[in-house]
């Protein structure tokens, strides 16, 4: 099957891929624009407010990361290796931070502050599920109930001053 020539990122995409986000049982889903062999992953991620995501880091091999929000809030949080938080940021469509550039290896994640959050991705490839990620083994796995006590506490590094 072949890539179109060109794909936008438009409202129309969003109005399209925010109704899977929102039935889907891990409360998101990714629009690739890549293939899964190519050596630049670029990919929307579309995430809805209750989505949980268990901090990781892409380490072996090394890859770079860059998050930019496009519509919606997001809070990113960098960790320490024993899970202590390191920083936290605001991301917003409206400014004044609209994303982040990781080094590879940083331990992070993101909660959704807005209804709905639509972010622009871009790592480096190609894409192997079994080399991906390292997740953190001091946060929850999305299979553990404890998750969604972490996903408050992490949400709550974001005072509602700061939303």
């Amino acid at each position: 099957m072949s890539r179109p020539d060109k794909q936008l990122i438009d409202q129309e995409l969003f109005q399209k891929l925010l109704p899977i986000a929102s039935s889907s049982v891990r409360g998101r889903t990714n629009h690739n624009f890549h293939e899964l062999h190519e050596p630049y992953q670029r990919f929307l991620n579309v995430l809805t407010r209750d989505t949980y995501v268990q901090a990781h880091r892409h380490k072996n091999p090394p890859k770079p990361e860059t998050f930019l929000v496009l519509k919606g809030k997001l809070g990113f949080i960098l960790f320490a290796e024993d899970g202590r938080v390191l920083e936290k940021h605001l991301l917003s469509s409206e400014g004044p931070i609209y994303g982040i550039d990781l080094s590879p290896g940083v331990y992070h994640t993101l909660v959704c502050l807005s209804d709905t959050c639509i972010c622009f991705e871009g790592k480096s490839g190609p894409y192997d599920p079994t080399t991906d990620k390292e997740f953190a083994s001091w946060a929850p796995s999305e299979n553990q109930t404890e998750k969604t006590e972490y996903l408050n506490y992490l949400r709550g590094l974001f005072e509602a001053s700061e939303i």
